[in-house]
C-alpha cells in the first residue's frame, strides 16, 4: 500500500492481493447489511438515508449488534428509536460501502477481475472469515500491477466509515474488545489470520483519515 497525489485529491497504490482481500470484506459486509434490510435500496442516496422504518430488536448477529447498537439503555426507549431510524442507518452504510465498491473498479492492466489479479500474484483470495494471512501492506506488488484508488474530498467520509465498519463486525465475530482478548486471539490458530487482516485494516484506516488531512489542509491553501 503506497499514496501518492491523485486526480482531485489522494491515490493509494493497492498490490492486487490487497484490493481483492478489501473487496471480498466489502461485499460480505454489504450481504450481512442487507440481510437485515427490510426494504431495498433506494438508488438516490438521500432518500436512501431518510427511510424510516426497522426493527424492534436487538440483532442477534454479534456484527450486526455491533454496528446497529441500541441508541438508549432502556429497551422501550431503544426499541422506538431503533423502529424509525434502523432503515435509515443501514442504507447509509450501504451506499458507504456501494461508494468503496465502486472506486474499487479499476482493474489492473490484463485483469478481469481483482480475484483474478490477486490469484494471480498470491493465490485464491482467502476467505475473510478467518483468512490464513493479511495482505502485505509494504509497497512490494508482488510482481502484479498496483491497484489504483483515488480518494478525493466527496468519496473520503465513505471509505472511512466503511473501513471502520469492516474493523467492528470482524471484532464482534471473534470477541475482540480489550487487550486482553487480543493478546489471546492472535495466538491461537483459529483466529489469527482474522487479527492480522483486522491490523491490516487499522493500518488502511490510518491511510484514509491521512488522506483526508490532506484534502483538508489542500482546500484551505
Amino acid at each position: 500500500m503506497k499514496l501518492q497525489p491523485g486526480d482531485g485529491g489522494v491515490e493509494i497504490l493497492f498490490a492486487p492481493e490487497e484490493a481483492g482481500v478489501l473487496k471480498q470484506l466489502v461485499h460480505q459486509l454489504i450481504m450481512l447489511l442487507e440481510s437485515h434490510s427490510g426494504t431495498a435500496l433506494d438508488p438516490d442516496p438521500l432518500f436512501a438515508s431518510l427511510e424510516v422504518g426497522g426493527s424492534e430488536e436487538t440483532p442477534e448477529d454479534p456484527a450486526l449488534a455491533r454496528l446497529l447498537p441500541d441508541a438508549f439503555a432502556d429497551a422501550d426507549d431503544a426499541a422506538g428509536f431503533r423502529r424509525v431510524t434502523e432503515q435509515g442507518l443501514i442504507n447509509r452504510k450501504l451506499q458507504d460501502a456501494l461508494q468503496v465498491t465502486a472506486d474499487l473498479t479499476v482493474m489492473p492492466e490484463g485483469a478481469d477481475s481483482f480475484a483474478e489479479a490477486a490469484e494471480a500474484v498470491a493465490g485464491p483470495v482467502p476467505d475473510t472469515g478467518a483468512p490464513a494471512e493479511a495482505p502485505d501492506d509494504g509497497e512490494d506488488f508482488g510482481g502484479g500491477s498496483p491497484v489504483p484508488v483515488n480518494i478525493t474530498p466527496e468519496s473520503f467520509p465513505a471509505w472511512a466509515r466503511t473501513v471502520t465498519a469492516l474493523r467492528l463486525a470482524m471484532a464482534a465475530r471473534i470477541g475482540l474488545e480489550s487487550e486482553a482478548d487480543y493478546n489471546r486471539l492472535i495466538d491461537a490458530d483459529a483466529t489469527r489470520g482474522t487479527v492480522l487482516v483486522y491490523d491490516w485494516l487499522a493500518g488502511l484506516l490510518e491511510a484514509v483519515l491521512a488522506l483526508g488531512d490532506a484534502t483538508d489542509e489542500t482546500s484551505t491553501d
